[in-house]
């Protein structure tokens, strides 16, 4: 059995300020070409840097690298007992030296895209004189940086039979840091986007395709819909019964998979709920 699920954001101002430097600078955003638009994108390695990070504030599980300002802290750095970390186990590794001692990540995270173009908008700047000690210049500095007000939709994957030790727990886990996920894309305390899914599709089944990647559309209004996704299910590609959608924003589509069959929910979490339940009569440890 598989899980899939799709996450939509809420729509904020994204942008990446990595700070000052001496002489004008640009903090640029990642962008891919799409339908021959340029999109703004968030990587798949930020989303799953934010999930480990999320984990950290829980102290029933076993982590092997713990992230903080501060850098890195390793409690096994060679990875003698994957079985025994949470984040080894679902996220996977890769020793630096070793090649042949790596594990493939169970939780598998697309790249972000935005469900808008970006038209290019650049907000300009002056950091005041002295604000960074390693600068030498007494002189306003001058620094732009690319933002977008958007959306971002992505995918992750998750085949919990894959996983080595404590299936039910650590499917559940990796499920609830994706719902409350905080801080991908190079937030820090100048730039906060809220990245915890405000709409959300969640597939539980025994298709190995996800077959519901991207299914959210935004109009150039700002209407969302989940038109591909409908389409999907009426061409008998997804069984409705096993789809549980959560969203308390107005999507077009909705109440015509309600009608097909699918379980709708008013919130994410109710959603995140329903498919946990399914999946841990499934689910044995």
């Amino acid at each position: 059995m598989h899980l899939f699920g799709t996450i939509l954001t809420p729509q904020a101002v994204a942008h990446n300020n990595r700070g000052e430097s001496e002489g004008g600078t640009i903090s640029t955003l990642q962008k891919v070409i799409r339908n021959g638009d340029i999109y703004s994108t968030v990587s798949s390695e930020a989303i799953r840097y934010a999930v480990r990070e999320g984990w950290l504030d829980d102290k029933g599980l076993t982590l092997n690298r713990k992230v903080s300002h501060n850098g890195s802290e390793w409690t096994d750095k060679e990875f003698k007992k994957p079985q025994d970390h949470i984040d080894d186990d679902v996220l996977g590794y890769m020793h630096a030296k070793q090649e042949t001692v790596s594990r493939r990540g169970i939780l598998e995270i697309s790249r972000a895209v935005s469900t808008t173009p970006w038209p290019g908008t650049i907000s300009s700047h002056f950091a005041s004189p002295g604000s960074n000690p390693a600068v030498s210049t007494n002189n306003p500095i001058p620094y732009q940086c690319e933002i977008h007000d958007t959306r971002y939709q992505y995918t992750f994957a998750l085949t919990p039979d894959a996983l080595l030790k404590d299936k039910k727990k650590r499917t559940e886990k990796a499920l609830v840091a994706i719902q409350n996920l905080r801080r991908p894309a190079g937030n820090h305390a100048r730039f906060l986007f809220d990245f915890a899914p405000e709409a959300v599709v969640l597939r539980w089944t025994p298709d190995p395709a996800p077959r519901m990647m991207f299914c959210f559309e935004q109009s150039e209004g700002g209407r969302l819909s989940l038109a591909r996704l409908v389409a999907r299910v009426k061409g008998g590609d997804v069984d409705p019964k096993e789809l549980a959608v959560g969203t308390a924003e107005s999507v077009d589509g909705v109440e015509e998979l309600r009608k097909l069959g699918v379980a709708v929910h008013d919130g994410v979490k109710k959603a995140f709920a329903d498919i946990l339940a399914r999946a841990g009569k499934d689910l044995k440890d």
